[in-house]
């Protein structure tokens, strides 16, 4: 795709974000890390169908985790102090729809399984993700998702197999349009992709 097709891609991109910005968006930070903690001071019983799929032997399988996004993983603290920590580092400044979505979806289960009252999940603003389409040059996974606020997560767009978890899309759209044009469009999905996430 062309340089002057993708300036023109960028700028209408960054007019809805700017548009979009102005929309109010409730952060469920604090509430999110609350149940985190919860679950793991507390330590519920699993529901019957997680006890079914491990043969009731749930010493094959640590439950009582929490995945958070890699940049905020501390391999000498384990999860509750690194859901402290993690705390600490908004402390004073706002949490990002990127970030919350991540910890949500990375963790839904506590919510599905009745552990937690649910959070939804914030609604990307658009969805691109590489496809075996011939004749692209994006020939490899990868895949980001961008929020109105112009927070992001992106995998893999430089083939190295990184996830980066940003607060400003602008630098990765104008480092990565020639990516990005190859990327095909998905569809956000009610409980797969945001609100109240869900398994089915």
């Amino acid at each position: 795709m062309g340089k002057n097709t993708n300036e023109k891609h960028l700028q209408r991109l960054l007019k809805v974000l700017e548009e979009w910005k102005a929309e109010d968006w409730q952060s469920r930070f604090n509430d999110i890390l609350d149940s985190f903690e919860d679950f793991l001071m507390n330590r519920p019983e699993p529901p019957t169908h997680v006890k079914e799929r491990f043969g009731g032997d749930l010493s094959k399988y640590d439950y009582w985790q929490i995945v958070l996004p890699e940049d905020f993983q501390d391999p000498f603290e384990d999860d509750l102090g690194n859901i402290r920590r993690l705390r600490g580092e908004f402390e004073s400044t706002p949490s990002t729809m990127a970030l919350e979505h991540l910890l949500i979806s990375r963790n839904y289960f506590i919510y599905e399984n009745g552990h937690a009252e649910p959070i939804a999940a914030p609604r990307p603003l658009l969805m691109l993700e590489s496809t075996e389409i011939e004749g692209r040059q994006v020939d490899w996974d990868c895949c980001i998702t961008i929020f109105a606020d112009g927070s992001f997560y992106a995998y893999n767009l430089e083939k190295n197999e990184e996830e980066v978890l940003g607060e400003n899309v602008k630098d990765i759209l104008e480092n990565q349009m020639d990516v990005l044009s190859e990327l095909s469009l998905v569809i956000p999905v009610e409980g797969r992709d945001y609100g109240i996430l869900k398994s089915e």
